[in-house]
């Protein structure tokens, strides 16, 4: 769910991108881990020590790490703001009580099923199904599982299509 907050479409796109980045971290951690446990065996580290001192690995394997927890502290950042959106967006909408078009903020209803929508692609059985349920109440009416019947909702929304 990486979708930037005002790229219509995007959030199918941006799944990938942030599932690519979750997988990739447990194998750089591991580069790091055996780079730095087997470094007196690395082909080619007594010329890296020679060149550029003896601790050459390991400032590589720590600047390495804090690169990479400069990363994990922008995504999150990142994921907070989207998830603030959310629950705005649902705090916004007036309970079911009036039509989803009644939702005082309707740019952030949009945001929000955004990203709801990108939750309903999920492995996890729990997320789809709360997904669902948000999704229903934000839109006032049930669409299904489908993720594709929702983005047929939303891309009719983004139109100003109507209910």
């Amino acid at each position: 769910m990486n979708a930037p907050l005002g790229n219509p479409g995007s959030a199918g796109v941006a799944v990938g991108a942030g599932g690519w980045f979750r997988q990739l971290t447990p194998l750089v951690l591991l580069a790091v881990i055996f780079g730095v446990l087997l470094e007196p065996w690395l082909p080619g580290a007594a010329w890296l020590r020679q060149q550029f001192g003896e601790t050459i690995l390991l400032r590589c394997a720590v600047g390495a790490l804090a690169f990479y927890v400069l990363l994990l502290w922008g995504e999150s950042l990142r994921l907070h703001t989207m998830l603030t959106s959310v629950l705005a967006a649902l705090r916004d909408f007036d309970g079911g009580k009036a039509s989803a078009e009644k939702a005082r903020n309707p740019k952030a209803r949009l945001e929000a099923a955004k990203l709801l929508i990108a939750a309903l692609r999920s492995d996890d059985p729990e997320i789809r199904v709360t997904s669902r349920h948000n999704l229903a109440r934000l839109c006032g009416k049930d669409l299904g599982d489908d993720p594709a019947a929702w983005t047929q909702w939303l891309q009719t929304q983004e139109r100003g299509g109507g209910g």
